[in-house]
Formats: structure tokens, C-alpha cells, sequence
């Protein structure tokens, strides 16, 4: 019996904010052109996957990416809570170079650690909010094939297990202070598989 589940994630198109090196969290702005363009790029690659069910973060430019992709592949997306954009607090809507210099900048944007900006979200907490909602939906949905659309930050954090000088050996931990060091590109498609029986992810 297999017991391991086919999906794939990938980032939204790209935003107007993205352009302007704004930083967005769970805020929102529009696709742009280009941004539109990358979206159904993105559904042309899922023609041949055999994709049966579209999951979406509820943030706007996820549902826009979603929407485009729905037309191509003719499938309803499915909005998901849990699956938003990291929550950057009083960082969000602001550009990335009045942020830069504070100290703790490094840290929040390329490490997974407890650090957050001001009435925002951490690494960690960041990781398992979405894993314990990407979990629930690939367990209730083991027989489909599912597209994700998510967020760069989330992506970054989650993909870090992946990483290899951040997987834990038998005789060390993860280096929680090593820079995950990814940057993850606008509508970027990764293939993933989740085992039923063990609760664990793998890279395809």
C-alpha cells in the first residue's frame, strides 16, 4: 500500500509590492502584469501532473495566482486558513530598506528561530501553523493531487528542513541560527511528497 501523497508548492505571481520591495506579510497587493503572466506559466507546467484539487492561502494575491490557474486547469480553488503569509507585525507595509538596519533583521528574515518583529509572527511559529494546517488537508485529501499557493516567507521556512546543513544528524540538532539562505521566485513549482504513516515530508 502506498502510503505517500503527491503535491506541490508554489509561490504567487509577482506583486505590485514585490516591485517595490515592500513587505507585505498579511497584507495585501495586486498581481502585476508580469505577475499574471507567471501564474499561467505556472498552470501550463501542472497540465502533465495530473493535479486534482488547487488549495490557496486566503490572501489576495494567492487567490489571484489561485483564479488564473483555475481557468487553465478548470478546477475550483479551495481557500485554506493556515495557509497566509508569515505575519510581519509592524514591519508590514513598510519598505525593506527602513527595516534593514535593525539589528535583529538578519535574524527574523533568513533564520528560524523565536525572534519576530513588533505584534508579529515568528520562525517557528510561522512553521507550525503551516504545517499543522498543510497536515490536516493532505490527510483529508490523500488520494488527491494538490497544487498549493503560498507565500515566499513560508516557503523559505519550510523548505529549510530540506536544507542540508539544517537537518539534524544523530549526534547534532539543526543549527537553529544558520541562515536558510533561499528565496524562493515568484510562481516557483516544488515537488513534494508527505508519507500518511509517518507524518513526514520529502523533497521529489
Amino acid at each position: 500500500m502506498n502510503n505517500k501523497t503527491t503535491f506541490y508548492l508554489a509561490r504567487h505571481g509577482q506583486t505590485e509590492w514585490n516591485v517595490a520591495h515592500r513587505i507585505q506579510g498579511q497584507l495585501d497587493s495586486l498581481l502585476t502584469p508580469q505577475g499574471k503572466t507567471q501564474a499561467a506559466l505556472l498552470a501550463e507546467q501542472c497540465r502533465t501532473l495530473n493535479i486534482t484539487q488547487i488549495l490557496t492561502s486566503p490572501l489576495g494575491r494567492a487567490v489571484q495566482t489561485a483564479d488564473i490557474c483555475s481557468q487553465i486547469l478548470q478546477i475550483k480553488p479551495i481557500l485554506v486558513k493556515g495557509f497566509e503569509e508569515r505575519h510581519f507585525g509592524e514591519w508590514q507595509g513598510k519598505f525593506t530598506y527602513e527595516v534593514q538596519p535593525l539589528a535583529d533583521y538578519d535574524e527574523i528574515t533568513s533564520e528560524i528561530t523565536d525572534s519576530k518583529p513588533a505584534q508579529g509572527e515568528s520562525a517557528k511559529q510561522l512553521i507550525t501553523r503551516f504545517e499543522t494546517t498543510l497536515r490536516k488537508e493532505l490527510k483529508n485529501a490523500s488520494e488527491e493531487v494538490s497544487l498549493i499557493i503560498i507565500h515566499g516567507d513560508i516557503l523559505r521556512c519550510f523548505m529549510a528542513q530540506f536544507v542540508p546543513d539544517l537537518i539534524p544528524t544523530p549526534h547534532s540538532s539543526p543549527k537553529e541560527n544558520a541562515s536558510t539562505g533561499y528565496d524562493y521566485k515568484n510562481a516557483e513549482l516544488i515537488a513534494l511528497s508527505y508519507d500518511q504513516s509517518t507524518g513526514t515530508f520529502s523533497s521529489l
